[in-house]
């Protein structure tokens, strides 16, 4: 107890003296670049202080506004530059001194998934996992994803007499579905009520996460560890665990029942493996994964790969309920491709390239709300952009959210949701990193094409066997930042069944 009184006591002092080295180190690009005022120990961290999470995502939308990109700012004695001008971002995303994540990132307990991982373990693991995103393994996904899909437009179903539905839950139980049976291979049934149970744990866990980050005080570790917040993430993170545990000796099992003959067969015809069997056996044969990195990378898949995928469709299904005049246009679309109205007819892979209109719809839909609305990198040495050389040490906040809608890149409507903002002779007429919904150069997200097809086959459903509708309009949605982009105010709408 006295140990801890006389810590406590000694830390501001610690913290002070270590924001004075910093700042002398820093010096430079705090005198190059503008940004808030900074005190003696908290920085700007004031500047969070009391703000909901609606607050705390103008605040960070603002901050390039208020000061231009790129500008700086100080989290007690951690410095941070704010970065969301193309031309910046290209040299960053790009550079091998800023591939490591943020400082933040180490919140997330998944540590050595490809996520959050540090890069001397990331570039192993990213290039002996992106086989298993390869074409030839993504299009052996298609029966699956048709299955998963026919089960969520019976649940969609069931809410057609409702004056206000919000179809998260539901895409959400589709998406975890899709991964566990495509990325897993296990046949667990999510689109019930343990489909509920288990995205309600990720999500509390998550919550806890985000307020973790804004509250600088929380992030020394022992002093996290003694709050009830820990108490609360250990408790969700522990269900999560035993969930995916119960998933992983699913796939174990049925391993051990396939006889060596069948693997040696398998392996022998080149036939794609899922990325399970992958990591599995990586890990037994080339001894690349332990039993921590394995687990790391299927919680990675599951609470990266569903979430991301769930918000955007949702999103998607939203603008196109505002917009009845664009959702019929994809619907035309997806009966001419497909050459029926019947929604229980299967999409082949050979559809997915030929809705192009679609994939428009949901890239400017990404552009308009991007779920990683921000996204941290560390900076391991110095690198120099436009105004100034970025020190080793320093964090980067970069921001998709204010980028994507810029009037310098994106027209005087940049604000309005317009799929023709990717028609291809607007593409090839901007910055090539004026758009990043996944991040971008080397350490991008693995799983965009995995994503991409998930969401235009389920919306060939949805569309063929729904209407939406939603009084809401874009300039009304309440945003605001957790781990992923969030509408407050949800993605309230109607749902009507489409006349055959």
């Amino acid at each position: 107890m006295v140990q801890t009184v006389i810590v406590l006591l000694l830390l501001p002092v610690i913290v002070y003296l270590v924001q004075r080295w910093r700042l002398r180190r820093f010096n430079q690009i705090s005198s190059e670049l503008p940004g808030p005022v900074n005190y003696p120990l908290i920085g700007c961290s004031h500047l969070l202080i009391g703000k909901s999470k609606a607050q705390l995502f103008a605040f960070l939308n603002s901050i390039t506004k208020t000061y231009s990109s790129p500008c700086r700012g100080w989290l007690g004695p951690e410095l941070f530059v704010f970065i969301d001008n193309p031309e910046d971002l290209q040299v960053v995303l790009n550079s091998s001194n800023c591939l490591e994540k943020a400082d933040v990132y180490r919140f997330i307990r998944s540590l050595r998934g490809l996520l959050t991982s540090p890069v001397s373990v990331w570039k192993d693991h990213r290039k002996l996992l992106a086989p298993c995103f390869s074409p030839s393994i993504l299009s052996s996904f298609m029966p699956i994803f048709n299955e998963k899909c026919r089960v969520l437009v019976e649940c969609v179903g069931r809410n057609t007499e409702l004056a206000e539905y919000d179809p998260y839950a539901d895409v959400s139980k589709c998406t975890l579905d899709m991964i566990c049976g495509t990325f897993f291979g296990t046949k667990m049934i999510f689109q019930n009520s343990d489909g509920t149970e288990f995205i309600n744990i990720v999500q509390n866990g998550c919550e806890l996460i985000n307020h973790r980050i804004y509250s600088v005080w929380l992030h020394p570790e022992w002093i996290y560890q003694k709050t009830k917040y820990y108490q609360e993430e250990k408790k969700y993170f522990d269900k999560f665990y035993k969930i995916l545990n119960k998933i992983l000796s699913e796939r174990q099992t049925l391993r051990k029942d396939l006889k060596t003959s069948e693997i040696n067969e398998n392996a022998s015809l080149n036939k794609p493996l899922i990325f399970i069997d992958q990591v599995q056996k990586l890990s037994e044969e080339a001894q690349v994964f332990d039993d921590t990195d394995v687990l790391h990378e299927l919680s990675t898949i599951i609470i990266g790969g569903n979430e991301t995928s769930a918000l955007t469709l949702t999103h998607v299904i939203l603008l196109l309920a505002m917009h009845q005049d664009i959702q019929e246009k994809v619907y035309d679309e997806i009966v001419n491709v497909l050459g029926s109205t019947d929604p229980s007819i299967t999409v082949d892979n050979e559809h997915l390239s030929k809705l192009s209109y679609m994939e428009m719809v949901i890239k400017e839909s990404m552009r308009l709300l991007p779920i990683a609305a921000v996204f941290g990198r560390k900076c391991t040495a110095p690198t120099r952009i436009s105004k100034t050389t970025i020190p080793e040490g320093a964090n980067l906040i970069l921001g998709a959210f204010n980028l994507h809608r810029n009037p310098k890149y994106w027209g005087p409507h940049a604000d309005q949701f317009d799929p023709n903002h990717f028609l291809p002779d607007r593409v090839a007429e901007r910055h090539p990193y004026s758009f990043l919904p996944f991040s971008g150069g080397p350490r991008n997200c693995i799983g965009y094409k995995y994503a991409m097809m998930s969401m235009k086959i389920m919306l060939c459903y949805l569309l063929r066997a729904y209407r939406f509708r939603s009084p809401l309009r874009l300039n009304q949605l309440q945003l605001s930042m957790s781990l992923t982009l969030k509408i407050t105010n949800r993605n309230m709408m109607t749902v009507e069944r489409r006349s055959m």
